[in-house]
């Protein structure tokens, strides 16, 4: 099927000979010949660009070590167990810099990994459950996260949720140590967000 389209794409677009070698050119006739190469360039050029667009559409999806985590190549890593799905990054590694919990709503509302656009904070809840004591990665310092190596390393290690106290303050989990904190919704020192859908 994929060689009749091809086949037929080579006609429609190059309208070149069937054959390339069966006219016997005699070598001077170089305008012919310039011709023939045209020809031949361009069907090369539908080939290649036949085979990228449908490598494009192809990636390697990846288990963590236990099984749990899925890598779908996408930019997401899905929890086998809950179904949830986490972006690989976290906001630190895709901006370079810390946010507060206002820069951290603003930034997961503006995100469109692997094609989705529901992304948000997740909550306390949702962040323990990815939080294991046993797995290990990497901060921004080099610091130890219990968090599995399959979602990107060298991140923050406070994670923003949606939860809030008051008006001033929302909750977050740090992923060193495990615990929960609230701090100022203004505060951003080594502070993200792991956004879930």
């Amino acid at each position: 099927m994929i060689r009749l389209m091809i086949y037929r794409q080579f006609n429609i677009e190059t309208k070149c000979h069937k054959t390339l070698f069966l006219n016997c050119l005699p070598i001077w006739d170089l305008t012919r010949l310039m011709n023939l190469c045209e020809c031949t360039m361009k069907k090369i050029s539908v080939i290649l660009s036949v085979v990228l667009s449908f490598s494009a559409y192809s990636y390697a999806e990846e288990y963590s070590a236990d099984g749990r985590f899925l890598d779908m190549g996408n930019g997401i890593i899905k929890d086998t167990q809950s179904g949830m799905m986490w972006t690989q990054k976290d906001s630190f590694v895709d901006l370079g810099h810390s946010i507060n919990w206002n820069d951290a709503n603003k930034y997961v509302s503006k995100l469109s990994t692997g094609g989705y656009n529901d992304w948000r904070l997740p909550t306390i809840f949702e962040l323990q459950a990815i939080y294991e004591p046993t797995k290990t990665n990497k901060d921004l310092y080099g610091g130890r996260l219990k968090l599995d190596p399959i979602f990107a390393g060298s991140g923050t290690y406070n994670y923003w949720s949606s939860e809030t106290e008051g008006t001033c303050c929302a909750r977050a989990l740090t992923f060193d140590f495990g615990y929960v904190n609230k701090q100022h919704r203004d505060f951003s020192g080594s502070y993200g967000v792991r956004a879930v859908r």
